[in-house]
């Protein structure tokens, strides 16, 4: 585990907004997750990440780029640098 300076935590929900299947959407979501190398635990509304600041952050924008094109989605992030961390 990192030191407790430099490990966070982020609790992600994606949301494909006008999408008649999203499931798919949301399984390409969990798939760059489980490709991540970092902590998660997925829930039946949400997926708790954790790991390093910039690995996390660098998740994050990846679903971005990579679901930016694919469709319109919101993303619920909450972001901790306390909760989750010890």
């Amino acid at each position: 585990m990192r030191p407790l300076e430099k490990t966070v935590s982020c609790e992600l929900a994606f949301l494909p907004v006008g999408e008649g299947d999203y499931g798919a959407a949301v399984d390409e979501v969990l798939a760059m997750v489980k490709n991540s190398g970092l902590e998660y635990s997925v829930g039946p509304m949400s997926t708790f990440l954790r790991g390093g600041r910039s690995d996390v952050w660098r998740l994050l924008s990846e679903v971005d780029a990579a679901m930016a094109d694919r469709c319109k989605f919101v993303m619920d992030i909450r972001f901790s640098n306390v909760c989750g961390c010890e």
